[in-house]
């Protein structure tokens, strides 16, 4: 398989108070698919009620309730239950998370060249954000 249709794809879970999905948030993942260099794939929600009771919503655009007229996902339907089931079963009460799955565009071609090279990527880690610049600038990663 020279080309592939789709690049690696990194699954972000985002916690966040409350049971609706934070505007902020969505706006966030919408402008990192802006630029082109990842893809919205999927997005789901679940949160956490007082009660304890969970609720899962599959954000799909207009009808979802999260205000995210005209949100475009390339494969709805890839996330599922287990996956939110997994996310929130440590959030409190009063909590919510968000699972997006981002497809990693600009990584398609190193993929498709890797292949063609006869490479194949066997694993792959990626260090979140937080952690690199915490220990960059000296900062423990277990400092608040």
């Amino acid at each position: 398989m020279d080309n592939f249709e789709y690049g690696p794809v990194e699954i972000f879970v985002v916690e966040f108070e409350g049971a609706g999905l934070d505007a902020g948030v969505l706006d966030s993942v919408l402008g990192a698919t802006a630029t082109g260099a990842v893809r919205l794939l999927d997005l789901a929600v679940a949160a956490r009620a007082a009660d304890g009771t969970v609720t899962y919503t599959e954000v799909v655009g207009d009808e979802d309730g999260f205000g995210a007229q005209g949100v475009t996902l390339e494969v709805q339907g890839l996330l599922g239950e287990e996956d939110l089931d997994e996310a929130v079963a440590s959030i409190a009460p009063g909590f919510g998370v968000a699972l997006v799955a981002l497809e990693m565009c600009w990584a398609t071609e190193l993929a498709e060249r890797l292949t063609a090279a006869r490479g194949t990527v066997v694993r792959s880690e990626r260090i979140p954000a937080l952690a690199v610049n915490q220990l960059i600038s000296g900062q423990s990663v277990f400092e608040a």
